[in-house]
């Protein structure tokens, strides 16, 4: 029997396999893919160009898809390296996509919000963006953190007198605020000398010696001294350092105790008064003649007035509250005169003030209700406590007796004490009338006068 050689055997099975394979069809689990122009663009490298709405500059505008193009396009905008970014460029830290978000006009201020920024700071990162968000895109990354690159002081000559260059980010890193140039050293870097850059700067600490809160309530330190006096200058000593002195810084504050019992006889007023105009410096006019009743002999204790919360301050809260207590005396009170300090408004306006300029405004809230808790409770426990009528001078003696000459003008149909102390006016008047016609320091006993006065009336009322 003849033998078929093994290789032509091998060749005809493998023409039958061909055969097969070429009849199989696919089934359609791996279709090819196919692309239309337009659908994807190359990250392109940022060109930076001027912004035609403001002075910043950012990187080249985000390309348009072509107009045949119905696919979605995915557009990626550029971020800005911040070691080669100029002036008035955005240097993005960090971005978010548009992928999964409803495109309308809310949707910047809820990026904004997602990301812990304002909707300025998110416009400023993405000027492109309008601020309608009109024209926001889908699958687009937006710049949620970053900043504007400032002018960086890269020849050392910083501050106001150099365009406000920035020592931040150069190699000198304090801008020294006697010659305006950038170093290193402790001294360009102490409180009260360096103006801006790695250290707290002019906006914390005063670099002239002005302070307090007529100059931002800038503080006091280093070659300036430690305390910023009433008249918003810095230096050490009882002069600037004092109580009642002393408005910001080391301040001395003497220890509250509880003031003595007190034994005082209010002027009976049963008399028939003369209410005297203090309007004429030439003439006095009498205005009308009234009987009312004053007060009697009356034997008080003034409480003392715990500060609740106080000790959980943290030092700029209790230095800007121990400033106000020591600004007694400008305020026409006796020193840990709680009730009269709370009644006026220059007390808890200077301690908001103060917190929020030392401590910033999270801080500030804080102390400003620890400040609103010792007035309520100074308003809930004072008791009358008073020089006596007798004791006042003339002056002092007059306004009183003109405010409740003016009882008609208040809206009381008759002098008396109740109504009269319910209208701010009265103890307003008592104050404007006794610091003009006795002065400062004269006036302050006819204002406590008028307030354990109507304090009197108003706990008998």
């Amino acid at each position: 029997m003849t033998l078929v050689p093994t290789w032509p055997r091998r060749l005809i099975w493998l023409g039958v396999v061909l055969c097969l394979t070429s009849a199989v069809q696919a089934d359609g689990t791996c279709e090819p893919a196919y692309f239309t122009a337009g659908d994807y663009q190359k990250r392109q490298l940022s060109v930076s160009t001027a912004s035609s709405s403001a002075t910043l500059k950012t990187s080249s505008a985000i390309e348009s898809a072509p107009a045949t193009s119905t696919s979605s396009l995915v557009v990626i905008s550029p971020l800005i390296n911040g070691e080669s970014a100029n002036q008035g460029q955005v240097v993005c830290r960090y971005t978010t996509n548009t992928a999964d978000k409803v495109l309308n006009y809310y949707t910047c201020t809820a990026l904004a919000d997602r990301y812990g920024i304002s909707v300025d700071v998110f416009f400023q990162l993405n000027p492109i963006v309008k601020t309608d968000c009109s024209n926001l895109r889908r699958n687009t990354d937006y710049c949620v953190r970053g900043f504007i690159e400032p002018l960086r002081a890269w020849d050392r000559k910083c501050g106001p007198k150099n365009g406000n260059a920035t020592c931040l980010g150069t190699q000198f890193q304090c801008c020294n605020a006697d010659t305006f140039t950038c170093g290193n050293s402790l001294e360009d870097c102490a409180d009260g000398t360096c103006y801006e850059g790695a250290c707290a700067g002019e906006t914390i600490f005063t670099t002239n010696g002005d302070c307090g809160r007529n100059h931002g309530y800038k503080r006091c330190a280093g070659r300036w001294g430690d305390c910023c006096n009433s008249v918003g200058r810095c230096g050490t000593g009882p002069d600037f350092c004092s109580y009642g002195e002393c408005q910001l810084g080391n301040c001395s504050i003497p220890e509250l105790v509880p003031m003595p019992e007190t034994m005082f006889s209010m002027r009976p007023f049963t008399d028939t008064t003369s209410a005297m105009d203090l309007g004429s410096s030439t003439t006095s006019t009498p205005l009308s003649t009234t009987t009312a009743v004053r007060g009697t002999t009356t034997t008080t204790k003034p409480p003392t007035t715990s500060i609740s919360g106080y000790d959980s301050l943290p030092s700029c809260g209790k230095t800007c509250f121990n400033n106000m207590l020591g600004q007694y005396s400008a305020l026409g009170c006796a020193a840990g005169d709680a009730y009269c300090l709370c009644n006026h408004p220059d007390f808890s306006n200077g301690l908001r003030d103060c917190s929020n300029g030392a401590c910033g405004t999270s801080v500030g809230s804080t102390v400003i209700s620890v400040g609103s808790a010792y007035c309520s409770t100074a308003f809930a426990t004072h008791t009358t406590t008073a020089t006596g009528f007798a004791a006042l001078a003339s002056c002092g003696q007059t306004c009183f007796d003109n405010m409740v000459a003016q009882y008609s003008a208040l809206g009381c149909s008759q002098p008396n004490a109740a109504c009269l102390c319910k209208n701010q006016d009265f103890g307003n008047g008592i104050r404007d009338c006794s610091n003009g016609a006795c002065g400062t320091d004269a006036a302050r006993p006819v204002i406590s006068y008028g307030s354990s006065y109507c304090a009197s009336a108003t706990a008998g009322h």
